[in-house]
């Protein structure tokens, strides 16, 4: 892997291999003999857009492998203010050495053009692409599925809420395409319906009644109110609640053992129940986990080279 930016762009394979080396360092309690694996490494974090998880367990990953250096980006607080473009943020960073930039976009061009010309051997790795793509929260996600279920044949997964604007869901959906993964379920109101051409082989249902029978894992996804234009949707949030929370009344549809997932940031009480959301079925916090050792196994793939 030179750059990871699409889950798309990888065989079942290479995610093979990055979910068994995740797991290889969970079952090694992250212990300290992996802290040289990128000894004198420097690694640069770019995010243009808000991330708690994300940012965070790219900081811990990168600690945790022995990078010498993480710089940290703040937009409010670097030369973009002042007209400096990111490609020059990028060039100028990377004469100080650096070769692997971690980076959270809303623009969704930004990639191909750093790409053009940034230096060989430099590395790009995408924290979200506007809503176009979250590679590294999809593998996260399939390795969570994977533990709890063990493979990903026969298993029907629902992904519910506000598809449409979802990074995550199409992440995932490519990831779970691509695991051959039994039945993928897509479950929003219309007005969050996505092009159904960048879900292919998934199934679309508005009912989430018909949508969560019988199924395995249930994704829930937040409203993303900062990528709605005002004309897209007449729902309030309080409608939107009352009929696609996942409430403990909807998770019984789904099978007994069924996990909950979210990629949070969580609006309790919108998506999803305080019952639910701290609820045995659920594996919010395992994901959480399951963040770093995959972080640490991308980078360490881009990297130990």
């Amino acid at each position: 892997m030179k750059h990871l930016l699409y889950l798309k762009d990888l065989n079942q394979s290479q995610i093979n291999k990055i979910l068994d080396l995740s797991q290889e360092y969970l079952d090694s309690n992250f212990s300290n003999n992996h802290g040289n694996l990128l000894q004198n490494q420097s690694v640069a974090s770019l995010f243009f857009e808000p991330s708690t998880r994300t940012s965070a367990s790219f900081q811990v990953a990168a600690k945790r492998l022995g990078a010498e250096t993480v710089i940290f980006f703040d937009e409010d607080k670097s030369s973009t203010i002042k007209g400096e473009t990111i490609l020059d943020t990028v060039k100028n960073i990377e004469a100080m050495g650096v070769r692997a930039f971690i980076i959270r976009t809303g623009d969704i061009d930004l990639f191909d053009s750093l790409i053009e010309n940034i230096n060989k051997e430099t590395c790009l790795i995408s924290a979200g692409e506007s809503s176009i793509s979250h590679p590294t929260q999809g593998l996260l996600d399939l390795l969570s599925i994977k533990q709890s279920k063990g493979s990903f044949e026969n298993l029907r997964i629902a992904i519910m809420g506000d598809i449409r604007h979802s990074r995550v869901a199409k992440s995932l959906a490519e990831g779970l395409s691509i695991m051959n993964t039994g039945k993928v379920v897509l479950i929003s109101p219309e007005e969050f319906r996505p092009d159904m051409n960048e879900f292919p082989g998934t199934e679309y249902v508005a009912d989430p009644i018909r949508g969560l029978n019988d199924c395995d894992v249930v994704v829930t996804l937040r409203v993303q109110e900062e990528r709605i234009e005002s004309h897209e949707s007449g729902m309030s949030l309080e409608d939107y609640a009352e009929k696609y929370q996942l409430t403990i009344d909807k998770l019984e549809l789904c099978k007994p053992d069924a996990i909950v997932m979210h990629p949070g940031p969580i609006n309790r009480g919108v998506e999803i129940s305080n019952e639910v959301a701290d609820g045995k079925q659920s594996v919010i916090l395992k994901q959480v986990e399951n963040g770093v050792a995959i972080r640490m196994a991308v980078l360490t793939e881009i990297l130990k080279q």
